[in-house]
């Protein structure tokens, strides 16, 4: 009798499994993880999201969908990971699949939705006036298709390279030398859609000191440290620049190599011991929050949620204009530095470097065509910063730094970050995002209030809203 009964639960369970009756799930032989989800939401554009889970038999993946791409398709007994990437809905209409991961007798469904494509295109300002000293201005577009821009004008410098798709489009004002204002227009186009934003400048003489009624340009930066032999640290390296895109532009990056990877950097260490980094790879957000690896999509919201927290919490009270220039081996930097608020401040230099192509441990695989971004290279001033005490509000500070760049060194792919830390003060740090991967802690009183990466060999002038 009880060998007819376990035979006939054996034949129970081969009915339960994927090829046949669907919707059946037992647990304890397939289990997701308490960090993946079982209903996955994509956007119109794309990505690729992750799932965990365990199995005590081997596995494999069915899905009858050929919009999605899985991998791996296969695995074996114990904690595995699959990834499940979408490319562009370019439909009208909203896809759903279900992803089925499948081992003898058992199943567990992961329903895959993506939103259509629906194309948007405009302007979020259309009109602005500057000062008759001119400046780079920046145009936001909420767009998620292709467009162009132009200026008959040539007091207005368009940029030469178009990035698809750019959010923000920097156009560089001359100074007026007239003693009338004057006005032009920069026209926007995507497909039969065209918009325009009027741009007017003050007549000549007319006030220098504009910054100190109109709002500075905030930007974030999210450090990210890392090494070469770190498996996992990719993961957070593409949530951080998705973040960045999704903060259209007002989010820089730098990469902080540590101990023994290719592109150890000399200053990790100082900010390993002042975040507490507890391993890598590890995020921090304005020196405020430590943000941990998780999914993509996860790790990306908690960057740009701790990053908008600081815009909205703590007004930006700094501006910064730079100019840099290569000479033989040395980096030279000028930095006017607009203050609204006087308070003791701290400025950090670095040299940055783009575009480098080398070995990188990617998930458990050696990947030796890994393209690096924002790797730090030179710390041009100490790590802490340097000091600098403004005992009157509204101040214009001037400073000069310069630092020794080697060879080895691309010149055209290096830039340099500023970025400017200022005491909480009375202020409340406040904590407001609610995200697992969020860690707020005491890190030395400071915030970054302000900070701007710009290309060797170029000139920024102070960016006002």
């Amino acid at each position: 009798m009880k060998k007819c009964f376990i035979a006939l639960l054996a034949v129970i369970a081969s009915l339960l499994g994927c090829d046949g009756p669907s919707g059946t799930e037992i647990l304890g032989e397939i289990q997701l993880s308490s960090s993946s989800k079982d209903v996955i939401e994509i956007d119109s554009d794309g990505s690729t999201e992750s799932v965990r889970f365990s199995s005590a038999l081997d596995w494999h993946v069915e899905c009858a969908d050929t919009w999605l791409t899985i991998n791996p398709m296969e695995g074996g007994p114990g904690t595995a990971r699959i990834s499940i990437k979408a490319g562009q809905n370019d439909t009208k209409e909203t896809r759903q699949t279900v992803v089925t991961i499948c081992s003898e007798g058992f199943e567990l469904p992961i329903t895959v939705t993506q939103e259509p494509f629906l194309a948007t295109f405009d302007l979020l300002d259309v009109e602005k006036e500057v000062s008759c000293l001119g400046g780079e201005i920046v145009v936001s577009v909420y767009t998620d298709v292709d467009f162009t821009y132009e200026c008959q004008d040539d007091w207005v410098k368009v940029p030469s390279t178009k990035a698809p798709r750019t959010r923000q489009v920097a156009f560089t004002v001359e100074p007026n030398t007239l003693p009338q204002e004057r006005t032009t227009v920069i026209t926007f186009v995507a497909g039969d859609i065209t918009k325009e934003f009027t741009l007017t400048q003050r007549a000549a003489g007319t006030e220098s000191d504009d910054w100190k009624k109109d709002q500075f340009v905030h930007r974030s930066l999210a450090m990210r440290f890392t090494a070469t032999w770190c498996g996992y640290c990719p993961m957070l390296g593409s949530a951080f620049e998705s973040a960045k895109s999704r903060m259209n532009g007002s989010l820089e990056l730098v990469s902080l190599h540590g101990s023994d990877s290719n592109y150890e950097f000399s200053g990790t260490n100082t900010l390993i011991s002042r975040f507490r980094v507890q391993g890598f790879p590890t995020g921090v957000v304005d020196a405020r929050a430590t943000i941990n690896n998780d999914e993509q999509s996860v790790t990306s919201k908690a960057a740009v949620d701790v990053a908008t927290e600081t815009a909205d919490s703590y007004p930006v009270t700094t501006g910064i204009a730079c100019s840099s220039t290569l000479s033989g081996n040395t980096i030279n930097v000028d930095l006017d530095l607009y203050v609204k608020e006087a308070d003791t401040y701290r400025v950090t230099v670095l040299l940055l470097e783009d575009n480098i192509t080398g070995y990188q441990n990617n998930g458990g695989r050696s990947d030796n065509n890994y393209v690096h971004n924002d790797v730090a290279r030179l710390a041009i001033t100490s790590m802490n910063g340097e000091r600098i005490e403004v005992s009157e509000d509204y101040q214009v500070v001037k400073k000069s730094f310069s630092g020794t760049v080697r060879s080895s060194w691309d010149p055209d792919n290096m830039k340099v970050l500023i970025y400017v830390e200022k005491p909480y003060g009375d202020r409340d740090k406040v904590d407001g995002v609610d995200s697992r991967v969020v860690n707020y802690g005491n890190y030395g009183d400071t915030y970054i209030d302000n900070c701007r990466a710009v290309k060797v060999g170029e000139t920024a002038a102070l960016e006002l809203r």
